[in-house]
């Protein structure tokens, strides 16, 4: 795997927009690496006006991501993602955080469109790249 410059903003298939109303959220590999080493990932999901969107899969409170490799993201309730770690709660259409340690800050989010069916996601560089 390669380390991802700080202004790279490639583009990403994330894989066909139909089955993100039943998958709610899905975790896409990038592929490369973050400066740190970690792997990175984005969760891509449809909010809840039906708009795509896409986030670094990564706690703004500690750089862990939201999942904890579980692949589960979504609050009980299925309004919100949730950090398996820490319990921060995060708002679908623009990643603020509503409750946890992180309260007010927002994840790392992505430019998203869907071209002929399929979810395209333009990377932005991370707030933090150390993480």
């Amino acid at each position: 795997m390669t380390t991802s410059p700080p202004s790279s903003r490639a583009e990403l298939d994330a894989g066909p927009v139909q089955g993100l109303d039943d998958e709610r959220a899905r975790i896409v590999k990038l592929g490369v690496r973050a400066p740190s080493g970690r792997p990175r990932e984005v969760i891509v999901l449809l909010d809840d006006d039906g708009l795509p969107r896409a986030f670094e899969n990564l706690c703004k409170h500690l750089p862990v991501p939201l999942d904890g490799a579980s692949g589960d993201v979504l609050s009980d309730d299925g309004r919100h993602l949730l950090c398996g770690t820490h319990g921060a709660l995060y708002r679908f259409a623009d990643g603020y955080c509503v409750s946890g340690p992180c309260e007010g800050d927002q994840l790392d989010a992505h430019d998203v469109e869907i071209v002929d069916g399929r979810v395209k996601v333009r990377l932005r560089p991370l707030e933090n790249e150390r993480f």
